[in-house]
């Protein structure tokens, strides 16, 4: 804010030196070009004049004028250079001196007017120059008090911002923001200003302290009692249950399963970037290779196949949780929904790419795919030509089972929400193409 009001200031001067400057030189144009023309022209009619009455009319001889007369017999000594001149007024150096010289001719007779204008520079410089210097120099006496002024009275505001800019909300608490100290008067507004930050900060700690107690009781209180429903699961199922009551375990079980994922994934959601995350080279090859085993351990299909296509060598710093959640969230998608094809997972220099061949996105579906608790409809398959021609020999219970997971896609909505929360967060860059029926490719960018 300073730095752009002392821009505008000096500017402001800039523009009233070139202004002055200009009137200065258009004032003395005018004061040759008219007002020593016009004396100058004057002085020879009046000689003209009198002399048509009275050929022994004296030259014109003032302190400021000197003349030389041709003609009639009389031919006064002419400075060198004054016989050629035409017609008109003309500056020539004489004696070393930058002169103005005017000719005029009447009857083949020839004047030559010299003047000597120190007296209109003289005049030009204490009426004129000197005026204006005195009237720039208070001018600029006062853009400099208004100035001072403007920066003293925008410097608290100035100061507040500064502090804020170099405050580290990382490695300290919001409500160690001292702005008690500021610059200015009580009642300023800078002061004002100063109190609504602070009394913002205090809400701000209020909700993020509510935000923390709440994510650690819910990691305790929420987990404790699903981890003891899935206990007792694990017994009853050693029990011979057949009938109603081998349903409802297995519906329980399916809801406490449901449960533990939703709640993981919130917390996830509520995690923040901090300075406790230990970063270490992650070698990007080994981190998938691992995370394609969990998957096919878990869910294996006979029509897809997963392949990790390593173009250069990638070793990403950041935290190896962080690492897995982003690319196993992606990995895990891809695999689900992809009912026949492949998965190709390629390994580059700076990104990781996710292409399969599943149901593709729309325009709609890949502008909302990242807001929790989305989840994209279960589509008809549409297979491309090459995903076709692979499929052919593909049994008929293979695609009937195809056909059974492609309308029992299970999800909660929240992999890819959680997703673009840590990529914003390590700032990855993380982009998606896809095609309804050709599949889609989610790409990470590290770099």
């Amino acid at each position: 804010m300073q730095s752009r009001l002392l821009r505008v200031f000096v500017l402001q001067l800039a523009l009233i030196s070139l202004v002055t400057v200009a009137g200065i030189f258009a004032a003395s144009l005018v004061a040759e070009k008219l007002l020593v023309n016009q004396a100058l022209v004057g002085e020879a009619k009046y000689f003209w004049a009198r002399r048509s009455e009275n050929p022994d009319f004296a030259l014109p001889n003032t302190l400021n004028l000197q003349s030389w007369f041709e003609g009639r017999g009389r031919h006064d000594a002419v400075p060198p250079g004054f016989a050629v001149l035409p017609v008109g007024q003309h500056r020539v150096v004489v004696d070393g001196d930058d002169r103005i010289v005017y000719v005029s001719e009447h009857e083949n007779e020839r004047l030559y007017l010299l003047f000597q204008d120190e007296t209109v520079s003289n005049l030009a410089f204490y009426f004129g120059v000197l005026p204006l210097t005195l009237v720039l120099l208070i001018m600029y006496s006062l853009a400099f008090l208004a100035y001072w002024l403007s920066k003293r009275a925008v410097s608290p505001i100035a100061t507040l911002a500064d502090f804020i800019e170099r405050f580290d909300f990382n490695a300290r608490d919001a409500s160690e923001l001292d702005l008690a100290e500021l610059p200015g008067p009580r009642n300023s507004e800078t002061m004002v200003l100063a109190q609504a930050l602070d009394h913002f900060v205090e809400r701000s700690k209020v909700s993020i302290e509510r935000e923390r107690n709440f994510t650690r009781y819910a990691s305790h209180e929420l987990r404790t009692p699903i981890a003891v429903i899935q206990g007792s699961i694990s017994t009853l199922e050693l029990a011979p249950l057949e009938g109603a009551a081998a349903r409802a375990v297995a519906r329980i079980k399916r809801t406490s399963e449901h449960m533990a994922r939703l709640i993981n994934s919130l917390l996830l959601l509520a995690r923040d970037r901090n300075a406790d995350d230990e970063f270490e080279s992650v070698d990007a090859t080994e981190l998938i290779e691992q995370l394609v085993d969990e998957i096919l351990s878990m869910d294996e299909k006979e029509v897809v196949t997963i392949t990790v296509d390593k173009v250069s060598p990638l070793s990403i710093v950041a935290p190896v949780a962080v690492l897995s959640i982003v690319l196993g969230n992606i990995i895990r998608n891809a695999w689900k929904y992809t009912h026949q094809g492949s998965v190709v997972i390629r390994i580059d220099e700076a990104r990781i790419d996710i292409t399969d061949t599943g149901c593709g996105l729309t325009e709609s579906e890949q502008r909302r795919i990242f807001e929790p608790f989305f989840r994209v409809e279960n589509k008809p398959l549409q297979m491309s030509s090459a995903v076709k021609h692979q499929s052919t020999d593909v049994p008929e219970d293979a695609s009937a089972m195809t056909a059974d997971r492609a309308s029992t896609v299970q999800g909660l909505g929240l992999g890819l929400a959680i997703v673009r929360h840590f990529c914003d967060s390590y700032h990855w860059r993380l982009h998606v193409m896809s095609e309804p029926g050709k599949g889609s490719t989610f790409s990470v960018i590290f770099k």
